[in-house]
């Protein structure tokens, strides 16, 4: 069984489970990461910091100190596996493990021969910690580490990305960026098939009845592997996305990669499964 090269970005451990879903898969890994660094640019902007602002000094002061501790309340990690595809239609994925997934999809991984499924977490401590100062009312506190969380997980997922890619450079080929259910086009009902082929509980994540992720500092989503002179890295599904009102926007829209229909997650409810 195939698990992947280390990433060059964290170091990291593959630990594989002989009792998860991995017989038709071409590579899986469970990835524990020791360290990983979230955009303190970005925590700023989320707690509306402006440089420069006289009242707001204390508040950087904050974010820098909490930078050196929260991190260490942090438990980085994910797992992967890699399928082969099956179907590849504009609304439609089947892969060879038999998940199918729908939705504004086919453009975004119309070169992909492989599709990474995926699952990372930073864990509760820190959700807890900002609750706990919230409700304590030390409202700053409690925004920035929500914030410095928020930035954790992706960063989280940037590394679990770079794994993927090692793997797939180490075949000639390359990656897309991610694509997760719940955003450009893709409902958040996708995290079923996603969740049903792979053992989330390894990481400790586990999926609601409305589709939502505990921990809430968590990602899941799929990752393109395909010829290296076919996919594009850097590019986001944003650009196939003309949803007006989007605060995740990574990327303006561009028509010429036509636009998705479904542009939000549904109410409607995920049917109870072994996660539950």
């Amino acid at each position: 069984m195939d698990t992947g090269p280390h990433s060059p970005a964290a170091a990291s451990q593959n630990t594989p489970s002989p009792a998860a879903p991995v017989r038709s898969a071409v590579a899986y890994g469970v990835v524990r990461f020791e360290h990983v660094q979230p955009d303190r640019a970005r925590i700023c902007q989320l707690v509306h910091l402006r440089p420069g602002h006289g009242n707001h000094e204390r508040w950087f002061e904050l974010v820098d100190e909490l930078l050196g501790t929260l991190p260490r309340l942090m438990r980085p990690r994910g797992l992967y596996r890699i399928d082969e595809v099956a179907a590849l239609e504009p609304r439609r994925l089947v892969l060879a493990s038999g998940a199918v997934f729908d939705g504004a999809i086919g453009a975004f991984l119309q070169h992909a021969r492989l599709i990474a499924t995926f699952v990372v977490t930073i864990g509760s401590a820190v959700e807890r910690l900002s609750r706990g100062w919230l409700r304590a009312g030390k409202v700053m506190q409690g925004m920035i580490a929500d914030a410095i969380a928020s930035e954790a997980a992706p960063a989280t997922e940037a590394c679990l990305r770079e794994e993927v890619r090692a793997w797939a450079q180490a075949r000639g080929l390359d990656v897309t960026p991610p694509y997760s259910p719940g955003y450009c086009g893709m409902n958040v009902r996708q995290q079923i098939p996603l969740f049903a082929s792979l053992p989330a509980r390894e990481i400790n994540v586990r999926l609601t009845p409305s589709c939502l992720m505990v921990p809430l500092k968590s990602i899941s989503g799929l990752v393109g592997i395909g010829p290296a002179d076919k996919m594009d890295p850097h590019r986001y599904p944003c650009e196939a996305c003309n949803h007006p009102n989007c605060t995740h926007r990574r990327a303006p829209f561009d028509s010429q990669h036509g636009s998705c229909e479904d542009t939000g997650p549904t109410e409607e409810a995920c049917p109870s499964g072994p996660d539950e």
